[in-house]
């Protein structure tokens, strides 16, 4: 994923969200901030550039938040949920097109949000959706 990727995601999720994006988390990956590694690359130290996605943050008023540096521990939510979706989603589910892929996975994302998760006390990600936009 580039920056680019990383605003249009930002850019769709502002659109469709029912409520305010008051902050996003990210790891330190350039494609996310240049907070820890553009600012020594660039050829003007003293005059940093503002990642583009740091940019984007500012013109929306979110708060864009690091995890902190080597400590991938941080990210653990996202590391789980993406080791959920590999073992019950892309290791169990046959697809032979991408449009095939694009439905079974709009059906797999129907199903996981009406789940109970204990990180919600037991509430499924729609129930939390609503407790958030009522």
């Amino acid at each position: 994923m580039g920056s680019s990727e990383a605003i249009d995601f930002l850019n769709k999720l502002i659109k469709i969200a029912p409520f305010r994006i008051r902050a996003i988390k990210t790891d330190n990956g350039s494609c996310f901030t240049n907070r820890y590694t553009g600012y020594q690359k660039s050829t003007d130290p003293l005059g940093s550039r503002i990642h583009a996605l740091d940019l984007k943050c500012q013109q929306e008023n979110i708060i864009h938040y690091l995890i902190d540096p080597g400590k991938p521990a941080q990210n653990g939510k996202v590391e789980r949920s993406h080791r959920s979706d590999q073992e019950t989603f892309y290791d169990q589910v046959d697809f032979n097109t991408v449009e095939e892929l694009k439905y079974k996975l709009k059906l797999w994302n129907m199903y996981y949000n009406d789940l109970q998760h204990c990180g919600l006390n037991g509430k499924t990600p729609n129930q939390m959706l609503a407790m958030l936009t009522n």
